[in-house]
């Protein structure tokens, strides 16, 4: 069983299990890059072109692990995030072509199997936002079991902005505000819960999630804290009851506590 996070502006997970009989001789795949391998920290990276050894995107995604962990209350893991970087869309393309066949076209992915974890990229011009995400899957992956899929992606869409921006996506801002002035859109945080495959979730629900996560992590110490002991309870015990019902007791009404927080942000 493979659980695959995909990027193309959003991202769509895909569940799939692929069963191979007979004794026909599969197609010869396109090779990995392997030339020029860099360690760095749990990240091991593998390009088909040379990639200097203190690049600052890799020194920026070495930092994110810190950066996640520390923020988050969550152990640091040693289990090693296999990072395929290519250096042209095309050779990229191939190669997902041939190995996930079932995926569509898009820029970057990361896949969990049992035993590896994994993203693939091309050296485009959004090559920084597409690995800042799906990196941050790979953090999260070695060490939350069974995080909820909205959870997941709001935490990939907080990190995949820049360091020193506090995960303050502006696109996802102007868009929830804009639907909410419209009332087009209010949040509900039991909605994206019921989410089970990204093929669900538009930009819309990307937006949100990266809302919540941002009004946990930024609005109040004590917001942050219940997030910490949500993933500790998922970390520990390999699931949780939804993190609507966590917050019951102690947010009365979320949803127009985070209406307020992004409205804080205009005009800024």
């Amino acid at each position: 069983m493979l659980r695959v996070h995909t990027w193309i502006g959003l991202n769509f997970l895909i569940l799939t299990s692929l069963l191979f009989s007979g004794c026909a001789l599969a197609p010869k795949l396109p090779d990995l890059p392997r030339d020029a391998n860099l360690i760095r920290g749990q990240l091991q990276i593998h390009s088909d072109f040379e990639l200097p050894q203190r690049h600052r995107l890799l020194d920026e995604l070495t930092a994110q692990r810190s950066d996640l962990t520390n923020l988050l209350d969550l152990p640091v893991s040693d289990e090693p995030i296999n990072i395929y970087l290519f250096k042209n869309f095309e050779t990229y393309n191939k190669y997902l072509k041939h190995s996930y066949p079932e995926i569509p076209e898009r820029r970057a992915f990361f896949v969990e199997s049992d035993t590896k974890l994994t993203v693939y990229a091309y050296w485009g011009d959004r090559v920084a936002e597409d690995l800042r995400h799906e990196v941050a899957h790979g953090y999260l992956h070695a060490v939350v079991p069974n995080i909820p899929l909205w959870l997941d992606e709001g935490l990939a869409e907080y990190f995949e902005m820049p360091r020193g921006h506090s995960g303050l996506n502006r696109p996802h801002l102007a868009l929830l505000l804009d639907r909410y002035n419209e009332a087009l859109w209010s949040p509900k945080l039991e909605r994206l819960e019921s989410l089970t495959a990204l093929t669900e979730m538009s930009q819309l629900e990307y937006a949100e999630s990266w809302a919540w996560i941002h009004w946990l992590t930024e609005s109040s110490p004590q917001r942050l804290s219940l997030l910490q002991q949500y993933l500790a309870e998922l970390r520990l015990s390999g699931g949780a009851v939804p993190l609507s019902i966590f917050l019951r007791d102690k947010e009365p009404a979320p949803e127009q506590a985070l209406i307020r927080h992004l409205q804080s942000f205009s005009g800024r």
